[in-house]
């Protein structure tokens, strides 16, 4: 008699494989018949319908999935999230499952249906849907039931069927989980409750209320803001004279000179003039067309075209700053 308690009304769903025989579901099937009465129903799929067949939305109270010999498949993700959008919110999976203790794809060589271990099967739920999961056992596998899950369900033969048996023995398991589908289905939507602000209830009519903050707002959570105003003194709000930003000790005695670590562009400005009145000597001939023919190191980089021989001048504004201060 099945461990599982269940009230009259309720639908239950059982999945096994095409393996399964069909004595083992039906037995099954008839002893929770039992329990829901004629008032509720247990009906009874293979993994294998799962692939293209497609299960009512939040019908059933429980899904018993692959909880009968041999166990010897995974579930995709495509079949969890069938039997988790089945079940009604709160319904429980009671699902057995094949595991490795350890993860791999391959046992010497040879690719095996079976991949997850029993965490990787909880993340596997939890993205279908899941929560609040029960793992009951994790039974090792036997020798002779494995021999026959690798031959018969599988169908590796020969020296394949022989290296797989030696390779997940002691490895190979069938572990048990409870697993719940929440109190909401998917989709599902609500209100979230209003929230009264300042005295205001908010609504659509009154959007820019719930959006207003007030000086009392940011006083009862931060205290008292500062004003501003009364950080600067009166000399902070003195505009400076622009002679006073250029440092003294580029000009002395008359002379434009710039100092050792110029900021104000006298450096820069003195460094183009001496170019002008100096103009180096032109390698390659090209330095009169324009930037577009000249070479990387060309001196005159950044100025106007002109002709051979001709002295090159910058516009009048070009050394000026560009704010008046």
């Amino acid at each position: 008699m099945p461990s599982d308690k269940y009230e009259p009304g309720n639908k239950i769903l059982l999945i096994g494989s095409s393996n399964t025989k069909p004595e083992q579901i039906e037995k099954t099937r008839i002893e929770y018949l039992d329990q829901v009465t004629e008032t509720g129903t247990v009906d009874t799929k293979t993994l294998e319908q799962l692939n293209h067949e497609t299960l009512p939305k939040s019908t059933y109270n429980a899904v018993h999935a692959n909880n009968f010999s041999p166990i010897a498949f995974q579930h995709t993700p495509k079949q969890l999230t069938q039997l988790a959008s089945t079940l009604i919110p709160g319904g429980i999976l009671h699902l057995k499952e094949p595991i490795l203790l350890s993860p791999r794809s391959s046992a010497d060589g040879i690719e095996i249906p079976v991949t997850r271990t029993t965490q990787t099967l909880i993340i596997e739920l939890k993205l279908a849907g899941f929560v609040d999961f029960n793992v009951k056992r994790a039974a090792k596998v036997e020798r002779e039931e494995l021999s026959y899950i690798v031959e018969y369900v599988w169908g590796f033969t020969g020296d394949t069927r022989n290296q797989l048996i030696d390779s997940l023995y002691g490895q190979l398991h069938i572990v048990a989980i409870d697993a719940k589908k929440p109190d909401y289905d998917v989709g599902t939507s609500f209100a979230l409750p209003r929230k009264v602000l300042n005295g205001v209830k908010s609504d659509n009519n009154n959007k820019a209320a719930i959006w207003t903050l007030s000086v009392d707002d940011g006083e009862d959570e931060f205290g008292e803001l500062e004003n501003e105003d009364i950080l600067l003194d009166e000399q902070d709000l003195v505009k400076p004279d622009k002679s006073s930003l250029i440092r003294p000790d580029c000009e002395t005695n008359g002379k434009r000179k710039a100092c050792k670590n110029c900021s104000c562009g006298l450096a820069e400005q003195l460094e183009v003039e001496t170019k002008l009145k100096n103009p180096p000597i032109s390698s390659c001939g090209n330095c009169s067309l324009g930037d577009a023919f000249r070479c990387s190191t060309c001196p005159y980089l950044g100025m106007p075209a002109f002709k051979p021989g001709e002295k090159v001048t910058l516009a009048g504004n070009l050394m000026q700053d560009d704010i008046e201060i």
